[in-house]
């Protein structure tokens, strides 16, 4: 029998998208370039962009955001 799985909310896929900033930053931290405060910020910034940006489609196209 085939059970419905509910989409995930956005906002909990925006937060593991930062989460994998945040694992991508304790990589880089253990290598010969680690990232710098600044690059972390803006790498952070692009997801929340990223997400704002769908989060407006979907308010324009309501049908379209299956």
């Amino acid at each position: 029998m085939a059970t419905v799985v509910e989409p995930r909310a956005l906002a909990d896929l925006e937060m593991d998208s930062v989460l994998a900033v945040e694992a991508a930053w304790e990589r880089r931290a253990q290598g010969v370039r680690p990232w710098t405060t600044t690059e972390y910020l803006d790498a952070v910034a692009k997801v929340h962009a990223r997400y704002e940006t769908f989060r407006q489609w979907q308010r324009l196209h309501p049908q379209g955001a299956a």
